[in-house]
């Protein structure tokens, strides 16, 4: 899972809310004295050309599901409204709509991403994936969760087969706990963890005709 979230304050790789003070005082008097290589700043921007600015309702084209779909939408809308409320995409689904538990997981070119906090707009040009264009037959990843009773309440698991897909794809191969790894970016209230794993092994043997 391509990870969106924010680091915990205090973490192995965040800051305290000191070190934010601090460097902003830092970054407050530095300010005031390079005013010219500010400017210098403004000027080299200036010089790359402005950056667009949308607003109001747009069209855009999305490629979702092999298929290119076009609606008309707010700039700020995500990727997650679009496909749900313009495309009728239901397979991602709204449950914490900040980026932590995975159940709005689509693909982009291949990679698993959190639709909930991603933009529509810049989801053009590439290539989108639901669990809508799954195969559903014995070699498929909603097969084996069916198997594996990897799901209790519904209300994560297209989320996890998506994240599943998304990682089998490239890494057939990979032991229970580079797949416990894999998709570490969704979560289960339930609780169904080792259904997922189970299911996830049993879709990579599928997968690779095992």
């Amino acid at each position: 899972m391509i990870d969106h979230r924010p680091k915990k304050p205090g973490g192995p790789t965040g800051h305290s809310r000191r070190d934010f003070l601090r460097g902003s005082g830092v970054a407050a008097a530095t300010a005031v004295l390079t005013g010219q290589a500010a400017m210098g700043l403004d000027e080299a921007q200036a010089a790359e050309g402005e950056p667009k600015v949308l607003a109001g309702t747009i069209q855009i084209t999305l490629k979702v599901n092999g298929q290119d779909r076009s609606c008309s939408v707010e700039p700020r809308s995500t990727l997650l409204d679009t496909l749900r409320h313009r495309l009728d995409v239901t397979g991602p689904k709204r449950v914490c709509d900040r980026g932590t538990c995975g159940a709005c997981t689509a693909i982009v070119d291949g990679d698993p991403i959190y639709s909930c906090t991603t933009l529509a707009v810049s989801c053009q040009g590439h290539t989108i994936e639901t669990l809508e264009s799954f195969d559903t037959g014995e070699r498929g990843v909603p097969h084996a969760f069916h198997q594996n009773d990897a799901l209790m309440c519904g209300y994560c698991t297209p989320g996890f087969v998506t994240a599943c897909k998304a990682f089998l794809d490239k890494h057939p191969d990979a032991s229970l706990e580079e797949i416990r790894k894999g998709i570490d970016g969704n979560i289960c209230r339930c609780g169904t963890y080792i259904g997922v794993l189970a299911a996830a092994q049993a879709a990579a043997k599928a997968m690779k005709g095992a």
